[in-house]
């Protein structure tokens, strides 16, 4: 004598569950890639924020004297430090590359996110006469 099931399933049958993994692989290649570009882009616009706000506080700065010349440079607490005085916090992963000094017309703040795209290498910087720029160095004045 063989007994029946009465109104109740024991589990899920292999090919319901090898459907379900399918499914979720499905979403998991579509969704990865879209997170890893926005990721990218969110690095991006870090350095970019950082470049653009500390160049314009180095203007500023200028701006109050221009008999002296202007020091930047990054405390170990990651504040952007203007003539000593910390005037910005750095965003999460922007490093700063470089800072060249010079008279109010001809200076150059470079930064760079390494898990950027357009902010990776060389990064982005902040001049006196071209304001942002993508994908460049400072060069000596």
């Amino acid at each position: 004598m063989t007994r029946m099931r009465q109104g109740r399933d024991d589990g899920f049958s292999m090919v319901e569950l090898v459907v379900v993994i399918i499914i979720i692989g499905i979403l998991a290649a579509v969704a990865i890639p879209l997170y890893l570009d926005h990721q990218r882009k969110a690095s991006d616009a870090a350095a970019q924020s950082d470049a653009m706000n500390l160049g314009t506080l180095i203007r500023a700065a200028y701006d109050e004297d221009e008999t002296t010349g202007v020091t930047v440079t990054v405390s170990s607490d990651r504040q952007y430090m203007i003539d000593g005085d910390p005037v910005l916090g750095m965003s999460p992963g922007v490093e700063f590359v470089t800072w060249t000094g010079g008279a109010i017309d001809s200076w150059c703040v470079q930064l760079k996110h390494p898990q950027g795209d357009i902010s990776a290498n060389p990064g982005v910087r902040f001049d006196s006469k071209n304001g942002y720029v993508e994908n460049a160095e400072c060069v000596a004045p």
